[in-house]
């Protein structure tokens, strides 16, 4: 049966400690640049969708699909792991969030189609995907929809459907939070517009409030100044046109129907999560890999949400295709 979505180095050896953004790529068909270094393509429908690239331009492509309230800019400080690895690392913003259009027909299946297009545009024909937190349904939509272009699928800290079964290992405060925007969508949507103000008039102290609910082990790693320097920029771009998009994204589709169950995906993935996770309960880990066949768990016992930090390489080095 069709799926909704199916129709028919030189780098090495510079030694960078820092992250590293490829600026100047080829211009492929359909995509523009601005003056400032945005890169987007126009969709069929005419919506632009904004991306990002990192690493090295002819290394493997991996997608990478950011987490809630985030955007492009979401991407390790230190990309030494992706020069090590010889990886094309490309963050797209997801409707609403940073420079991409607002889509209000949006779903997980139509950002895969999304990124089709998007791919189509790079000549890209075989790539893995890695999903952070709520990015983990859209690169699992993405292994779901595109599986002859997929290789492997990473998620990290990952989002799992919202449902009985799953609900039930969250605390009080995120369920809560969760529970609102399924039931009483308008007032998230007014809550994340007061919040967007609140960005960009005081972005530090509305991430103060955005993290508090984090773990220890996160808070520890929120004390690097070259995280929080990231979160702030990915937190700001997220509502760089408000908060409609977010919103639209929370309320209409991590809580509701994904348009595909786990179970239909064949792709291998591998999930990746911290057991004192605070965010996003192991637990919901645990329903995946147990609902996924050619799937793998990874658990580390003393550490949260922000994995991604502490073991980018490996994470990463495991989308690689390993040619023949």
């Amino acid at each position: 049966m069709l799926r909704p979505c199916d129709r028919p180095s030189i780098y090495h050896k510079l030694g960078l400690k820092k992250a590293f953004v490829i600026n100047d790529p080829p211009i492929f068909e359909g995509m523009v640049e601005s003056k400032s270094k945005e890169k987007f393509i126009l969709l069929k429908d005419k919506r632009k969708l904004g991306f990002k690239e990192y690493g090295v331009l002819d290394g493997f492509p991996i997608i990478y699909c950011h987490g809630s309230q985030s955007s492009r800019l979401e991407m390790h400080y230190d990309l030494t792991f992706a020069q090590n690895h010889h990886l094309r690392i490309i963050t797209i913003d997801r409707p609403g969030h940073g420079l991409s259009d607002y889509n209000p027909k949006g779903s997980i299946i139509h950002f895969a189609e999304d990124v089709k297009q998007l791919l189509s545009s790079l000549n890209i024909t075989k790539f893995s995907v890695a999903g952070m937190s709520a990015g983990a349904p859209f690169a699992l939509g993405i292994a779901y929809c595109l599986p002859t272009m997929v290789h492997k699928t990473s998620i990290i800290s990952g989002f799992a459907p919202y449902n009985t079964k799953s609900k039930k290992h969250l605390s009080k405060e995120v369920n809560t939070i969760l529970q609102l925007a399924k039931n009483v969508p308008l007032l998230l949507r007014l809550l994340l517009k007061i919040q967007a103000k609140h960005i960009k008039r005081k972005p530090k102290q509305a991430l103060a409030s955005f993290l508090k609910i984090m773990s220890p082990p996160d808070q520890l790693i929120l004390k690097n100044g070259e995280v929080m320097k990231l979160i702030e920029a990915m937190f700001k771009e997220a509502f760089r046109n408000g908060g409609r998009g977010v919103a639209f994204e929370i309320s209409k589709i991590l809580v509701q129907d994904w348009g595909f169950s786990l179970d239909q995906i064949n792709i291998p993935v591998h999930f990746w999560h911290g057991e004192k996770d605070n965010n996003v309960p192991f637990e919901w880990a645990v329903l995946m890999d147990n609902s996924i066949k050619h799937s793998k768990l990874t658990s580390y016992e003393n550490e949260g949400h922000l994995i991604i930090f502490e073991h980018a390489d490996e994470i990463f080095a495991d989308l690689k295709y390993a040619s023949k």
